[in-house]
């Protein structure tokens, strides 16, 4: 019986003492980004103070250029440039370029908020249009690739691996942090087939790009994670408290000649 009651204190431990945490989704269809603005802050769970998530973009940002769609907003900007072959569609951040050298790049950065002091998991998203086009018109070969991806752990020097899966019009190569992922074929920015190229975060011209780049883009899809629960202060007391008290009586219930439960 005692053991029972030791059992149930730890069942008691792990499914009390932790707070609760929710999945969030950084949405571009839900939020505002300003056109050619290269870093923005988003509050998208209320019950937390402050910004949860900021994204930022740097490296190379003199050679952005407009999207092509709508009124061409100068990107960075929310656009539906590239859908992923969702229905119904949804928005991204494009981000299109015209490099001048094929060792000039983009980095994306996605903080999270200090105030989850254990860090996020899970965190997910998806890059649509990380293809390869051969334009015969102007003699311009283009392969987009993403490549230097990781994430930080909360030591602020530890590098995680990420977990990657590709479609059929980009390839994987390499491992752990040395993962790259290239585009294989040309693949439409929308509607049917646009899928192939989506990418499941360094933005630049991969093996077989001209020496002298043209315009390419890509579209950053939502970004979800999960804050990693918090110990409860309050409950931990509490469990302390009551564990102290039960193991307390137990040995009072041994000391005193009486049989053990």
């Amino acid at each position: 019986m005692r053991h029972r009651i030791q059992n149930c204190l730890l069942l008691v431990a792990v499914f009390s003492l932790c707070s609760s945490a929710n999945a969030l989704v950084l949405d571009w269809d839900a939020v505002n980004w300003t056109p050619g603005s290269l870093n923005n802050a988003y509050d998208i769970a209320p019950a937390t103070p402050g910004n949860d998530v900021t994204v930022a973009v740097t490296g190379n940002t003199a050679q952005f250029q407009t999207a092509i769609v709508g009124s061409n907003p100068q990107t960075p900007a929310i656009t539906n440039s590239h859908d992923g072959g969702l229905n119904p569609a949804q928005k991204t951040l494009t981000l299109a370029v015209n490099f001048t050298s094929r060792s000039e790049a983009i980095t994306i950065k996605v903080d999270f908020s200090a105030l989850y002091p254990l860090g996020v998991q899970n965190v997910s998203f998806v890059i649509f249009d990380v293809d390869f086009s051969n334009n015969s018109d102007n003699n311009s070969t283009v392969r987009d690739q993403l490549r230097s991806i990781s994430a930080l752990s909360i030591d602020g020097i530890t590098q995680i691996a990420p977990t990657i899966t590709v479609s059929a019009n980009n390839s994987l190569s390499g491992s752990g942090l040395a993962q790259v992922v290239n585009g294989t074929r040309s693949t439409v920015d929308t509607g049917t087939g646009s899928g192939a190229a989506n990418v499941t975060i360094n933005f630049g011209s991969g093996s077989g790009t001209v020496s002298n780049p043209t315009y390419q883009h890509i579209g950053l899809h939502d970004i979800s994670f999960k804050p990693v629960p918090e110990i409860n202060p309050m409950l931990a007391s509490m469990f302390a408290c009551l564990a102290g008290g039960v193991l307390a009586w137990l040995r009072g219930r041994k000391t005193d000649g009486s049989r053990p439960l």
